[in-house]
């Protein structure tokens, strides 16, 4: 038989892999990350949230975390009431004949919280006052959610003194303040929150990012084992004992098992880091919020992580052990497309130094497979209105083509973008074609193993596969 003894090359290489320090290491380092990480998920956000200032200082994002204030009014428009409001709200105001290049020195150099807002008027070619310039000036150590808040609450009153001015009494004046939100609903389409539109965002460009680091790293693995085992005659002495076919189907087993063994390591090290760390962060109170049958009155009455909990559970409430199963399978034949074709540019070089060289077609063929899962959904702006992400043609396409599909379909299932039958179908498709690239390097791999001249182009790789 063509593939006798790949047992041995299969136990040969797994052994071997494992025992390596760089892959033990690796393993740890990469196993402490993500723990790390999916711990500071539960537990940073909350202590944001839960912060509180004892010193006595201003809280961030209001007007008292300046110690002065100078405002310049070249248009005229404030008054003495608009001054009364801000030092109402908490701003120190301080008068100064310092001009302005000498007030923005002292800014520059100051050591607390300090601004300067400028209001300039913009006149049309009759002298008429159109609109106004702002712009806020403040020193190094001020903070940002306190300087947002100056600048937003002087164009508020700029608005209030114009209104005014026009002849709006000050009980219209509140009339006026209405917000206007709108969005595009396709008929027939659940409305998304905000919750629900970040998760179904960001989720499938997190996921294919993932699974294209693990599928492409190990593929590439894969091509430089087979590559070194060539160039330094190992090669030869397996020929001896087992055919070539057996060698790249052994190889390529290990390396699977290896990768979803690893894979499978860092996911339960991140869930445990996750669920120990719940306790103490918004993901215990997530999950409880989840679980809680009174959820939709929580929501209803405006609480924010009732929610992001009520979003979690409308997003991943489709997922269940059918759905996980897929996914696994999914990620098994996305490692096996790549990895046979990493293999066949392993088998294709006499030197070492050609691999890199060889290997780009191999990165351009992973890269347009990420390019296709993930930028539909990075550009597909309308999807963060609404649930109509998944009539995105381009990124049904990249459902069903074998190329991208590994790294598209797991957040389609995830967030039951896709019905069970259609992931099925892709599911199918894609074994087929993992079937036809078995069939291909089985055809030409027995006659390039052994080629120790230069570089086999891939033209050459088609002819010999479609050779009779």
């Amino acid at each position: 038989m063509r593939t006798k003894g790949w047992q041995k090359v299969f136990s040969f290489t797994l052994i071997q892999y494992i025992k390596t320090k760089s892959f033990i290491i690796g393993t740890i380092i990469v196993c402490l990350i993500v723990a790390l990480i999916a711990c500071g998920v539960n537990i940073i956000p909350a202590l944001l949230n839960g912060e509180e200032d004892n010193t006595g200082n201003p809280s961030a994002g209001t007007l008292g975390a300046f110690s002065a204030i100078y405002i310049t009014d070249d248009a005229g428009i404030l008054t003495d009431e608009d001054a009364a409001a801000l030092t109402a709200a908490g701003a120190k105001l301080e008068q100064t004949e310092l001009s302005f290049s000498e007030l923005t020195e002292k800014l520059k150099n100051a050591e607390d919280g300090r601004a300067l807002v400028t209001i300039t008027p913009e006149t049309a070619e009759t002298d008429e006052v159109v609109g106004y310039t702002v712009k806020t000036y403040y020193s190094p150590n001020s903070d940002g959610d306190s300087v947002d808040t100056l600048s937003a609450s002087i164009r508020e009153l700029i608005n209030y003194r114009n209104m005014i001015n026009a002849g709006v009494s000050p009980e219209n004046y509140m009339q006026t303040q209405r917000y206007i939100t709108s969005s595009k609903i396709e008929a027939g389409v659940s409305e998304w929150s905000v919750f629900e539109s970040m998760i179904n965002y960001l989720v499938p460009i997190v996921v294919s990012l993932v699974l294209f680091i693990l599928i492409f790293a190990y593929g590439q693995t894969v091509a430089q084992s087979i590559a070194t085992e060539k160039t330094s005659r190992v090669m030869e002495l397996l020929l001896t004992s087992v055919r070539p076919l057996a060698v790249v189907i052994g190889k390529v087993l290990a390396m699977g098992i290896v990768s979803f063994g690893q894979f499978l390591l860092i996911g339960i090290v991140g869930t445990a880091g996750f669920l120990i760390s719940a306790p103490f962060g918004i993901g215990g109170q997530l999950m409880q919020m989840m679980n809680d049958p009174e959820i939709a009155q929580l929501a209803a009455g405006g609480s924010e992580q009732a929610e992001m909990a009520q979003a979690l559970s409308s997003s991943f409430g489709s997922v269940n052990p059918l759905t996980i199963i897929l996914i696994i399978v999914i990620f098994i034949l996305g490692f096996l497309f790549f990895s046979l074709i990493a293999a066949l540019v392993g088998a294709s070089i006499s030197r070492m130094e050609d691999l890199q060289q060889a290997m780009q077609p191999y990165a351009l063929l992973g890269l347009l497979g990420l390019y296709l899962a993930y930028f539909p959904v990075m550009f597909n702006l309308e999807s963060m209105e609404n649930g109509v992400a998944a009539s995105n043609p381009i990124q049904i396409f990249s459902y069903y083509f074998p190329i991208s599909s590994p790294f598209a379909l797991p957040s389609a299932l995830l967030l039951g973008s896709l019905d069970m039958v259609q992931a099925v179908i892709a599911v199918l498709i894609l074994a087929a074609f993992v079937v036809l690239i078995a069939i291909v390097v089985g055809k030409v791999y027995e006659g390039i193993i052994l080629h120790n001249g230069s570089r086999i182009k891939l033209g050459d790789i088609f002819k010999m596969a479609f050779r009779k």
